[in-house]
């Protein structure tokens, strides 16, 4: 499971202007000495010393990063034996895995904005190797399905540390070394079943890769401890950026008053768009962990004569062609557009999970499974990282939506596993049901494939409006304006006509008290012309109609006595 801008760099199309920036909140530290020079004002250049033991300690992380996400696959079946239940018995361990996952997302960007990234790096690396090296100590389940939602509650500050630092290290060009750590990514996930297995032939029990897993997290986190942390660049002439902050001063009536006709139609299908490939994340996700957490106990369980060492040769066939699929979809990404990478890699996957179930469970072998290894991992790679670059064809990707592609992969995380479980302990598939779940999942990528290739295709095909429109899901400092935006305005206009109709009200009891105000001034200036005829010899002043006559009709009254 992949940070979504490392899916975006991946995919050949990563943006960092200030309205995709998830970063442009960071408050940088200043008690930190950066070892960097500039020339230019607001351009920081990094030293290559520093920029290479950057690299080298973020690979580093993400090799233990994809060895602790594919960990459970390899070792499953001696956690069991150890806790005195079935393998399904474990489902508990991917719930808390996607659950973790779920929450930690938005408290790790929070983090990341006001503690320096290498700081956040260094607590989720020193969280992870003690974890993981408690794992093989617990006594029951619950027990370690507790330490096990704690140790991978880090996985997203691990994830947002490493790409925030790569992005302010390398602005508008980060491509390259994304690349390089998503491939390491891989590496880790590639070689932690060849490490199971080795522990398990020389150490008694392949429970001990925790222990090797918890001694590289702890030597990847010792640098960072001491190394300073990269600053996001500031560009004071990055008119994205400003415009991206004065945007939300905009007035919900104004905004309205530019939007043309077809605008609800427009929001429809922004709507259609963003939910298809929101789905196409989760089927993608739910997939790869369901296949890559459980090839392993389907070929020990299910395959005659495939002992345990073939088994983490197929686990790692999956994550290697994982790998290799991810490295030739962002080569070629330049060359080619996100749906045609989608719809080129979905028959590998299909073929892949449709071999077993053609030859059945009596005919399988080791053969058959590394080629569904090899053909799911491949298809499967190009998902993530091509959906997200799919509807950045179509509209703006803000930090809002990559939360939300972040929350939605934790939760697939967690269903794909688990519901491979359930099916292999409640029905008489037993593990056959891991090539069923992917079959389905991966049958269900092309209608959500299409509808995003649709609806994005009719949206492109309206006519642009008049005046820049609000972006359907953006960043804002003064909150996020998502989905129920509609709902949000509808209320501002009616508190506005509240308002208006209150003010009409004020109005209008001020004139009733104006009109008051003249009667009783009227009814005076009577009075005394009434007294002026009776003391003035029957001379009679007649009454005024407005305030200002009557006053004056009065002062000329006296004015002639006077006189």
């Amino acid at each position: 499971m992949l940070s979504p801008v490392a899916a975006r760099v991946v995919s050949g199309r990563f943006s960092s202007s200030g309205g995709d920036n998830p970063f442009s909140q960071h408050r940088q530290s200043h008690d930190e000495e950066q070892p960097l020079h500039s020339n230019e004002p607001g351009k920081r250049e990094y030293s290559g010393r520093y920029l290479l033991t950057c690299l080298i300690g973020y690979s580093l992380s993400f090799v233990v990063f994809g060895s602790q996400v594919s960990i459970l696959g390899p070792t499953i079946a001696a956690l069991a034996n150890k806790l005195h239940v079935e393998e399904p018995d474990l489902s508990p361990l991917f719930t808390a895995l996607g659950v973790s996952c779920i929450v930690s997302g938005t408290p790790s960007g929070w983090l990341v904005d006001r503690v320096p990234t290498h700081r956040v790096l260094a607590g989720s690396l020193l969280v992870q190797a003690v974890g993981f090296s408690l794992v093989p100590l617990m006594p029951s389940v619950w027990s370690l399905t507790a330490l096990f939602f704690a140790a991978c509650f880090s996985y997203n500050f691990t994830n947002s540390a490493v790409f925030t630092g790569l992005a302010w290290m390398f602005p508008k060009r980060a491509g390259p070394a994304i690349n390089m750590v998503l491939a390491m990514f891989g590496l880790g996930s590639f070689f932690i079943p060849l490490a199971a297995q080795a522990c398990s032939t020389y150490l008694g029990s392949p429970l001990a890769v925790f222990y090797l897993t918890g001694g590289l997290a702890l030597i990847a986190a010792l640098p960072f401890l001491a190394l300073a942390s990269p600053t996001r660049p500031t560009d004071a002439a990055d008119p994205a950026s400003a415009e991206g902050s004065g945007s939300c001063t905009t007035s919900v009536t104004s905004r309205r008053s530019r939007l043309r006709p077809d605008a609800s139609r427009r929001r429809a299908l922004q709507q259609s768009t963003t939910g298809a490939v929101v789905l196409l994340v989760f089927l993608t996700t739910a997939a790869e962990t369901a296949i890559g957490n459980w090839v392993h106990t389907f070929s020990v369980q299910e395959v005659p004569g495939m002992g345990e060492g073939e088994a983490a040769l197929a686990n790692s066939a999956f994550w290697g062609a994982f790998t290799v699929g991810r490295v030739i979809g962002a080569t070629v990404s330049h060359a080619t557009t996100p749906l045609a990478l989608l719809l080129g890699s979905l028959p590998f996957s299909l073929a892949g999970c449709a071999l077993p179930l053609l030859a059945g469970r009596g005919r399988l072998s080791k053969q058959l499974v590394l080629a569904l290894a090899a053909l799911t991992g491949l298809g499967n790679s190009t998902g993530y990282a091509n959906a997200v670059a799919l509807l950045e064809r179509y509209l703006p990707v803000s930090g809002l939506i990559n939360g939300v592609f972040g929350a939605v992969a934790g939760g697939a995380c967690m269903v794909g596993p688990v519901l491979v479980a359930e099916l292999a302990k409640y029905t008489s598939l037993r593990y056959m049901s891991m090539p069923w779940v992917g079959l389905v999942l991966y049958a269900l990528h092309l209608p959500a494939i299409l509808t995003a290739a649709w609806a994005g295709g009719r949206l492109l095909a309206l006519p642009p409006p008049a005046e820049a429109e609000q972006p359907f899901l953006r960043d804002c400092p003064a909150g996020p304006m998502a989905v129920g935006a509609e709902e949000e305005e509808e209320e501002v206009l009616r508190l506005l006509q509240q308002q208006h109709q209150q003010q009409g009200l004020q109005q209008q009891q001020q004139q009733a008290d104006d009109e008051r105000q003249r009667g009783v001034r009227q009814v005076g200036v009577r009075q005394v012309g009434q007294q002026d005829e009776q003391h003035g010899g029957g001379q009679s002043v007649p009454p005024p109609q407005l305030v200002g006559a009557g006053t004056g009709a009065a002062a000329g009254a006296n004015g002639k006595q006077h006189r």
